[in-house]
């Protein structure tokens, strides 16, 4: 009974050796995701900038911006491999005027963080394969440099990594992106805008950013986002003639506290599965499997008892070297008659 139990022991903690292999390996990759319900929303504001006014189509300098960024998870076209973005973008000024909106749908995978062409994926509406990253970096993320995609441009840019700093309690991994100047749309404006004599002339838009971004490696979430930002309207020679957007906008101190929680929480989950539960499991399976052996050992090194042997038990027939000198004489009276029997030591 006892070497049973012992063996029952051995197996659970068996058991429990190869979950807590397994759980770093397997189980961990298959939960730690991206989740499809993603929902947060990142407020970034720019002093002093300078924007053109359609209306009067006359540059404002000195301008306060702020720009909402709300992203929303579509869980009916995620699944177990990918996850899909709605994301709109409002700037407006101090006044509350509407500078820029945007949209923009998108598909990344849930682990790598990488964008997927997936479920009608567009910019402003438009049909559009995305490339790179995009709204976050991949869990454990890396020193190197790794591809990133830029909505307004359209296309993905090395994202270079350049250091470690601190922010926010935790440490992250700096990141920069540059996109040289690029014409994004042309758009039909007054001559005079742009020093042509011409009534109505079509310039080119063109836009240009350098995008620093620090992220928390072991969840890759963006804490702090920075873009230098600027675009500009240019004659035929190529020469920039006016200013429709320039602007450093950083996120604001509540948006970097809100996401380095979110990178908390989600680093702890992480250590929670790729750490703390196999050596817990580890350490509880080593404890059983030794508790085990030591009972199956134990077992096989006890001796039986010894059986008590009574008399009556013992033959009644006596051997030859034990029988007396003198004569018996025989009865043929019924049993009970005296025999002489000696009695073996006990």
């Amino acid at each position: 009974m006892r070497s049973t139990s012992g063996a029952i022991l051995v197996a659970a903690g068996a058991f429990l050796i190869v979950g807590a292999v397994a759980t770093p390996l397997i189980v961990a990759p298959a939960l730690v995701k991206v989740p499809l319900d993603q929902s947060s929303v990142t407020v970034s504001e720019a002093q002093n900038a300078t924007v053109l006014d359609f209306s009067t189509l006359s540059e404002r300098s000195g301008v306060n911006l702020t720009a909402h960024r709300a992203v929303r998870g579509d869980v009916d076209d995620g699944n177990a491999d990918r996850v899909v973005f709605n994301v709109g973008v409002r700037v407006i000024d101090d006044a509350g005027k509407e500078i820029t909106v945007s949209t923009d749908r998108v598909a990344l995978d849930r682990r790598t963080a990488e964008a997927v062409a997936c479920c009608a994926e567009d910019i402003n509406g438009a049909p559009f394969k995305h490339e790179g990253l995009t709204y976050t970096f991949p869990f454990g993320t890396e020193k190197k440099t790794y591809q990133y995609f830029d909505n307004t441009a359209r296309k993905s840019y090395p994202a270079k990594y350049l250091g470690t700093e601190q922010l926010q309690g935790l440490t992250v991994y700096k990141f920069e992106m540059t996109a040289e100047p690029v014409k994004i749309s042309e758009i039909d404006v007054p001559g005079n805008l742009i020093g042509s004599t011409e009534a109505t002339v079509t310039a080119g838009r063109y836009y240009a950013n350098t995008r620093t971004l620090w992220v928390e490696p072991d969840s890759g979430v963006i804490v702090k986002g920075q873009e230098k930002q600027l675009q500009t309207l240019r004659d035929e020679t190529g020469a920039d003639k006016i200013k429709i957007i320039d602007a450093t906008l950083i996120f604001n101190e509540e948006t970097q506290k809100q996401q380095a929680d979110a990178a908390k929480d989600a680093r702890g989950q992480i250590t929670l599965l790729t750490n703390v539960v196999p050596i817990v499991l580890g350490i509880l399976g080593l404890a059983l499997a030794l508790l085990g052996l030591f009972i199956i050992i134990r077992a096989s090194r006890r001796r039986p008892d010894a059986t008590a042997v009574h008399t009556g038990d013992q033959p009644t027939t006596v051997l030859p070297s034990q029988a007396s000198s003198e004569p018996v004489e025989d009865s043929p009276g019924p049993a009970g008659g005296r025999h002489a029997v000696e009695r073996s030591k006990p």
